[in-house]
C-alpha cells in the first residue's frame, strides 16, 4: 500500500543505492532513518491498541460467558427447563448468556476506535496517553 501511494519515482536503474534510499523512505516514511525496531513498529501503527482490544475482548468473552451461564442456570435453569424442555432450555440459557456478554462488549469498542485512529490519523494521538485520550475524546470514541 505504501509503495502504491508513493508518487515519487522509486527505482533508479543507474543507482541501486538511490533505489534503496527511495524504497526505504517510501516503506518506512518518518522511521526511515531510525533503527530496525522503530522501522518494524512503523509498519504496524495501532498494534498496541489492537492487541489490548483483542486480548481484553477474548478474556471478557470466553471468561465471562461461562460465569454468566452458571449464574443464569442457578437462577433460571429450572424455569427454562420447565418451559422449553431440558435440551432446548439449556441451549436458550447458553444463547442468552452469550447475548448478554455480546451486549457488554460495547464497553471495549473505544480501544478499537483508538486502534483505527492510530492507523489512519496517528498525529491525533501521538504523545498522548490512553487516559488523556479517553478524557478528551469521551463518548466520541463510540462514533
Amino acid at each position: 500500500k505504501r509503495l502504491m501511494a508513493t508518487e515519487a519515482q522509486l527505482i533508479t536503474i543507474s543507482s541501486p543505492s538511490q533505489t534503496f534510499v527511495n524504497l526505504n523512505g517510501a516503506i518506512f516514511r518518518s522511521a526511515a532513518l531510525e533503527g530496525p525496531l522503530s522501522k518494524v513498529t512503523s509498519l504496524f501503527p495501532g498494534v498496541g491498541f489492537g492487541a489490548a482490544y483483542k486480548i481484553l475482548q477474548r478474556i471478557y468473552k470466553f471468561g465471562g460467558q461461562p460465569v454468566v451461564l452458571d449464574r443464569m442456570t442457578r437462577l433460571y435453569g429450572a424455569e427454562f427447563d420447565e418451559r422449553f424442555g431440558h435440551k432446548t432450555g439449556r441451549t436458550l440459557l447458553s444463547a442468552t448468556s452469550g447475548s448478554l456478554i455480546g451486549i457488554g462488549e460495547v464497553a471495549l469498542l473505544p480501544l478499537d476506535a483508538m486502534k483505527v485512529k492510530a492507523q489512519t490519523a496517528p498525529e491525533q494521538i501521538k504523545g498522548r496517553g490512553v487516559v488523556d485520550i479517553f478524557r478528551s475524546e469521551g463518548l466520541a470514541l463510540y462514533r
